[in-house]
């Protein structure tokens, strides 16, 4: 088991080693960022580790609401959720959803994350082929019954092979059914995808109308008192659905929901991790509203990104390998079989160059994969030796 022993950045120390580092999900290399630590560092001496309540209560501490206050910024909504774990989002968005639609549609790469808020609301659900509108379409047709309305699952950007979602494909497909909706765990493309970082619908062109799709609320004074029920404005739309994380290229950590004040107050009332959950800790949210204030206001940081991954992508398509020209910084190669790309993986790291090889992950076959990730923080010559080593080796 590799230990890290440096934050996540473009150079590390692994094991007491310097490495060059094209690992994980710090794709704008704020994890590293001297006012993302600090903002963490004075959060905790102000606020202590957390709040030790439940944010029903009196666990509502300045930096979450901050964090709250710029994600809602970010995506030009309302309001926003912040919570403990990106993991639990889709789980979150499920408790709201599960009343309202009655056969979920599930892109077969799709993240444990998202399988498992399926299981979760024990609706009958069905695969698709990955990214395969037309097989969308067919499965739909095969197991829909008049009155049921569709809800699709899917990755915005798929953490593995870095594919995006065809979002406006889909949407043309849904548009056939009353009250069909597409639910979008948007977790690797947040910060990195569209003019404003808002992600998968933004780099479409997609309104920005996603988790806007309720109904009024009574006036209550419990939390518990009443439980909101989601009600579509117009049933002929497909509603856009949508969870996002604050720990990958935001460079913070937690989960994040944006959405109108009614649906984020639905989304508290659904969930209990809102009133059954400890509050995120004081350090992780200060971070997290820092890193997403840094975002906002230095877009020259994603324009840096792209132009890295555009490098790679090119260099690695000059060594006769797979890689698409789309602005996301994953890169999944299959070199043969799994004792070959291990020979890959142990002889890039004697070079001092770390990569992943991961033998099972959501949407990995037998044989497994290297995934290599780019940073906004590596250098161009620190991309031209990860290839020249790359042409050396294989």
């Amino acid at each position: 088991m590799y230990v890290l022993q440096s934050p996540p950045d473009a150079v590390v120390t692994i094991d007491r080693r310097e490495y060059l580092y094209f690992v994980g999900t710090g794709y704008l290399g704020l994890q590293n960022h001297p006012e993302v630590i600090g903002a963490a560092c004075l959060a905790t001496e102000r606020y202590g580790i957390h709040s030790a309540t439940t944010r029903a209560g009196f666990g509502n501490s300045p930096p979450v609401l901050e964090a709250e206050r710029r994600t809602a910024e970010l995506y030009a909504a309302e309001a926003a959720f912040y919570f403990a774990a990106g993991y639990a989002g889709n789980a979150v968005l499920m408790n709201v959803l599960q009343e309202r639609f009655d056969l979920l549609l599930i892109d077969e790469l799709s993240h444990f994350s998202v399988v498992d808020a399926s299981r979760q609301s024990r609706l009958p659900a069905r695969t698709f082929r990955h990214r395969d509108a037309d097989d969308l379409a067919a499965t739909i047709e095969r197991h829909i019954r008049p009155g049921m309305k569709p809800l699709l699952l899917t990755d915005g950007v798929f953490s593995v092979r870095g594919t995006i979602a065809p979002l406006p494909d889909y949407r043309q497909v849904l548009s056939r059914y009353a009250g069909a909706g597409m639910m979008i765990d948007d977790a690797h493309a947040v910060g990195v995808l569209g003019r404003n970082g808002r992600g998968t619908p933004e780099h479409f062109g997609l309104p920005n109308d996603v988790n806007s799709n309720g109904g009024p609320l009574p006036a209550v004074c419990n939390q518990a008192d009443s439980v909101p029920r989601l009600t579509p404005s117009n049933p002929a739309d497909v509603s856009t659905f949508l969870t996002a994380t604050a720990s990958k290229a935001l460079g913070g950590f937690g989960g994040i929901i944006p959405g109108s004040r009614e649906f984020i107050e639905l989304v508290r009332r659904s969930s209990h991790w809102f009133d059954g959950a400890s509050a995120p800790p004081a350090a992780a949210a200060a971070a997290t509203a820092k890193a997403v204030e840094i975002v906002m206001a230095d877009a020259d940081r994603r324009a840096r990104l792209h132009a890295n991954v555009h490098k790679m992508k090119h260099g690695l398509r000059g060594l006769g390998f797979d890689a698409d020209d789309s602005p996301v910084p994953i890169v999944m190669l299959r070199l043969g079989d799994a004792e070959n790309m291990r020979r890959i993986q142990c002889e890039l790291m004697r070079r001092g160059i770390a990569v992943a090889y991961l033998s099972a992950y959501s949407g990995l076959d037998a044989e497994g994969g290297l995934r290599i990730a780019v940073f906004t923080t590596h250098t161009d010559a620190m991309i031209e030796r990860l290839i020249d080593e790359l042409r050396r080796i294989v």
